[in-house]
């Protein structure tokens, strides 16, 4: 490994030590402001969260700006920030809604179903492999229109123990279908669901300091995506579908799913390579619904592993003597 690479690797694994923001208190009297008066009347609050994060958050902010460079291709303003940090709290107050069932006034518009449909027909469980883009709740819509998604997401869950519990208190039923990685038995637990039909939903944008990862090419630079969710799927010879449920603003949503891996294979010494392989083919997918919902992918860390370690980059996230950021 080199130099560069364990770097990069330990950027994409910051994420777990960075302290969860907002009050578990303050989040409950919103959820309930916003179930008492429906979203209209509530989302103008989400303006001053969303100002409040953006000027009291360095680290997300200065993320933002790195992110939004690459992916507009200009330097960003602080309009920009502003408005993704703003899709961002938008998206997880409409999980209130999803999650309570009240989300009638939301606007879920699905492309790509019949790749479930037919996965669900043979009664084979499958991957659906997304990223912290959008909204993976809006999934559930999926769930109303074409018949209940029996669907479980294998995810972390302790760097946002807050926000779960408030929404656990709205709907129990939503830690009754996660998986928490780092358990002992989760992958038992993957096994056992996909062996009966189930789905597996996996976020496959973030490491961790123990995965196994592959640098990639993401939005023009050197990127660590795990490994993981690949060498599963394929030790369980497990169909994936990409899924991405994108945030167009106004209530409403596009859900997307792929055709990806039938099944995902990975044999014998090649196995760490194939999975790069997969990684790769899934970064840069990701890379294409980024640019097509720019403000909708909410890592808010140095996902590049740009900072503070690279001397090159000054604080306003420019490389010096170049035209346009690039961080």
């Amino acid at each position: 490994m080199t130099a560069r690479q364990a770097q990069t690797g330990a950027a994409g694994a910051q994420w777990r030590q960075l302290p969860e923001r907002g009050s578990a208190g303050i989040a409950r009297v919103y959820m309930r402001l916003c179930l008492a008066l429906g979203r209209t009347p509530a989302r103008p609050v989400l303006f001053g969260i969303a100002l409040y994060f953006q000027l009291s958050a360095p680290v997300a902010r200065r993320a933002s700006r790195r992110y939004l460079a690459r992916v507009l291709d200009r330097r960003p303003g602080p309009r920009d920030t502003f408005r993704h940090i703003l899709t961002f709290a938008s998206t997880i107050m409409d999980r209130v809604f999803f999650l309570s069932g009240r989300d009638r006034a939301l606007e879920v518009a699905v492309h790509g179903a019949e790749h479930v449909d037919a996965l669900r027909a043979e009664g084979r469980g499958f991957f659906l492999m997304s990223a912290h883009l959008g909204s993976f709740e809006a999934m559930r819509a999926l769930g109303r229109d074409h018949g209940d998604l029996p669907i479980k997401i294998l995810m972390y869950v302790d760097n946002a123990e807050r926000l779960n519990a408030v929404l656990a208190e709205l709907n129990p039923a939503v830690m009754e279908n996660v998986i928490p990685l780092g358990r002992p038995d989760a992958m038992l637990e993957v096994r056992d669901w996909i062996a009966r039909g189930g789905v597996v939903g996996v976020l496959a944008d973030r490491s961790t300091a123990a995965d196994k990862l592959a640098t990639v090419d993401f939005l023009g630079a050197p990127a660590p995506f795990p490994l993981g969710p690949w060498l599963l799927a394929a030790t369980l010879q497990a169909p994936a579908l990409l899924s991405f449920a994108l945030y167009r603003g106004n209530g409403r949503y596009e859900v997307h799913f792929e055709r990806f891996a039938d099944p995902v294979t990975a044999a014998g010494g090649a196995r760490r390579t194939a999975a790069a392989a997969y990684a790769r083919a899934f970064a840069d997918r990701l890379a294409a619904y980024c640019r097509s919902a720019p403000y909708n992918w909410f890592n808010f860390f140095d996902f590049w592993g740009e900072e503070p370690r690279d001397p090159a980059f000054d604080r306003s996230g420019r490389r010096p003597g170049r035209g346009r950021a690039e961080s």
